[in-house]
């Protein structure tokens, strides 16, 4: 049962960004769109960082929130970002 409860926030915290994303560069605010990639790849970064040095921060813990929350949310926010880059296109060629 736990590992559902796992797999349902490692999705939760994938989709979220992504259907963000996907509307922040559909509608063409692709500099808030950046913003948040590049946020939660320093999150990600830093995390990984405090897994390896004593950093103040269990290292356990570090490496549990990037593999389980950091990696699903920048996979799915650049997935995100690319749909709607490509959603915005065929917009523009439609009209």
């Amino acid at each position: 049962m736990t590992q559902l409860y796992v797999f349902g926030g490692m999705v939760f915290c994938a989709m979220l960004p992504f259907a963000l994303l996907t509307w922040l560069v559909r509608s063409g605010r692709n500099g808030l769109a950046v913003t948040i990639l590049c946020l939660i790849g320093a999150t990600l970064a830093i995390f990984i960082f405090a897994s390896g040095r004593p950093f103040g921060i269990n290292p356990v813990f570090a490496m549990t929130v990037a593999l389980l929350v950091c990696v699903p949310a920048f996979l799915g926010s650049t997935a995100g970002a690319f749909l709607g880059w490509l959603l915005r296109r065929q917009d523009d060629r439609v009209v």
